[in-house]
């Protein structure tokens, strides 16, 4: 399960703002789009040439590059949803006319073909395309293709919903974690008296954080032989706020240094709360395969569509790399039709 029972409040929060039909009942999907990685394609003249998301140059699917994809939903009927690409060691937007995401669903995604899905935390286990979703969403002609699958897993899983990571190709294998573990008490002190000394950068007072969801745990990342420390204070309203209410949130990770555990990512913030961004973990993997996991990240607003973020370990910090809006939708602008 990606998110401990500890953190419910804020993940159920979430679980209502897309829904395709009364049959899916999941996390809204998520599409990866990199402005920094990409070159955006010239308008086209006609609608069915048209890259799709816009701004996001076209993936070679003849390359056959290792597809990511989102599973999500109920346990007993799990969907799967292609998220980004790997390509060459870099994990890239999806960008593709809608022949191309038709031939993607036809290449990757026929009944019957089997992929590693990944638990956070845990072992990985096998899914099974069962067959296509048909679905719709409201004013949009053409959606992303989707599928329905069976999950095998190598251990139990009692969660009655789903949200895992799969891949088309082998990612590396969870890393166990190593040395003296530290003891829940001790992690405890340690998370509050790092969120605590993060708020402060947004003037938000030990008492004003204790009075939220608190949330800490270790999760290997391979920055060190140590973990990194995930800290979360949550406001157990987030997401269904009413105008004029004041709220707070912390989200940080840190990882082990010369001096002990340093803050390593921060995200701090007090507001108006249909304009306050939280953030929580989804999910950690080494998908570029060079000894380090990529952290993604899930962040919303109040009646915002969700972003996906994915933070990289570079020069001893966790940096935003990615950050993209969800939709379902492979509508072109109107000003591209």
């Amino acid at each position: 399960m990606l998110v401990p029972p500890s953190a419910a409040p804020y993940v159920e929060g979430m679980r209502f703002l897309f829904r395709v039909s009364r049959a899916v009942n999941a996390l809204a999907a998520v599409v990866l789009l990199s402005t920094t990685a990409c070159k955006k394609p010239k308008p086209a003249v006609n609608p069915a040439d048209a890259i799709v998301p816009p701004g996001v140059a076209e993936l070679d699917l003849a390359g056959k590059p290792q597809i990511l994809f989102q599973v999500f939903g109920d346990f007993e009927s799990p969907h799967m949803m292609p998220i980004a690409a790997v390509v060459n060691g870099v994990i890239k937007p999806i960008g593709l006319t809608l022949g191309g995401w038709k031939q993607l669903d036809a290449q990757y995604m026929a009944p019957g073909t089997k992929y590693p899905f990944y638990v956070e935390g845990g072992d990985p286990g096998e899914l099974t395309i069962a067959h296509d979703t048909t679905y719709s969403l409201p004013g949009c002609a053409a959606v992303k293709p989707m599928s329905v699958v069976q999950l095998a897993f190598r251990k139990p899983h009692a969660d009655p919903t789903v949200e895992f990571l799969a891949s088309s190709g082998p990612l590396a294998q969870p890393r166990p974690e190593t040395g003296k573990p530290m003891t829940s008490e001790d992690i405890e002190k340690m998370a509050r008296g790092i969120g605590h000394a993060v708020g402060k950068r947004a003037n938000l007072s030990p008492a004003e954080l204790d009075s939220l969801d608190f949330h800490a745990r270790m999760i290997p990342t391979g920055t060190s032989r140590a973990p990194t420390l995930l800290v979360s204070f949550m406001d157990p309203n987030s997401g269904a706020a009413r105008s004029g209410l004041w709220t707070s949130h912390v989200f940080a990770l840190a990882d082990s240094g010369a001096k002990g555990y340093e803050v390593t990512y921060a995200h701090a913030v007090k507001g108006d709360a249909k304009t306050v961004e939280f953030q929580r973990l989804v999910n950690h993997l080494d998908v570029n395969g060079n000894g380090t996991d990529e952290i993604i990240v899930e962040a919303w607003k109040y009646a915002s569509d969700n972003d996906l973020i994915v933070l990289s370990f570079k020069a001893g910090r966790w940096q935003e790399v990615l950050r993209v809006k969800q939709n379902w939708c492979l509508d072109a602008p109107k000003d591209e039709k």
